[in-house]
Parts: structure tokens; C-alpha cells; sequence
């Protein structure tokens, strides 16, 4: 069985280092035009994908969902493309990156919802 709790923790504790390097860098060379990609890498990387992860140990019926998985890779790709994307536009370029990643991180985020609706509702 996966252990999605560990995973999400584990990747959002990586999310949170990423943006600690990244604030840093920010903090160092005065680029404050990137502000936003750090409130994103560091809200959706890594607090989403933490609180993901306790959810997931909280309510361990959460794994036995036939979708578990496959919302853990939507959600942290999307994740990942909708920052790469936020980073492009914050430092001036225009790409679809960002609206692509937005959108499946939603995805990802409405899949856990659902996930979370029908496999707690016995134990409330």
C-alpha cells in the first residue's frame, strides 16, 4: 500500500526548502517582482502538500481510494508546472505554463476533495 501521508509530507517539506532558497535569493538580490512565485512555491508546495499528507494519516480510508495515487502525481505535477509557469510570468515572459499548471493543480485539488467526501462520510 502507499504511504501517501509520508510522500506528501516528504515533498512538501522539499517544496518548503525550495522556497526558503528561493526567498533568500529574493531577500539578497532585491528581485521582489518574484514575491508571488515564493507565496505560491511555499502556500501550494509546500502548506497544501503537507496538510495533504496529515490528511492522508488522519484518515487512512483516503488510500484505499482507486484515485489516491493518481491525485498525489496530478496535484504535485500541476503543482509543479503552475509554479515553473508563475516564475516565467513574474519575470516577464507570457506562457501557457501558468493557466496548465493552475488548472490541474484544481483538478488535483477537487480529486482530494471528493476523495475526502466519500471515504470519511462513515466515520463522521
Amino acid at each position: 500500500m502507499q504511504r501517501l501521508d509520508r510522500n506528501y509530507i516528504l515533498l512538501g517539506l522539499a517544496w518548503v526548502v525550495v522556497g526558503m532558497i528561493f526567498g533568500a535569493w529574493l531577500g539578497a538580490s532585491n528581485h521582489m517582482n518574484y514575491g508571488n512565485s515564493h507565496a505560491h512555491i511555499n502556500l501550494l508546495g509546500f502548506v497544501a502538500s503537507v496538510l495533504f499528507g496529515l490528511l492522508h494519516f488522519a484518515y487512512p480510508a483516503l488510500r484505499l481510494s482507486r484515485v489516491a495515487v493518481a491525485q498525489f502525481v496530478i496535484y504535485e505535477i500541476g503543482i509543479l508546472v503552475l509554479i515553473i509557469g508563475k516564475v516565467l510570468v513574474d519575470g516577464g515572459q507570457e506562457t501557457l505554463l501558468l493557466p496548465i499548471g493552475a488548472l490541474i493543480t484544481i483538478i488535483g485539488a477537487g480529486l482530494m476533495l471528493v476523495m475526502f467526501a466519500r471515504h470519511t462520510a462513515s466515520t463522521a
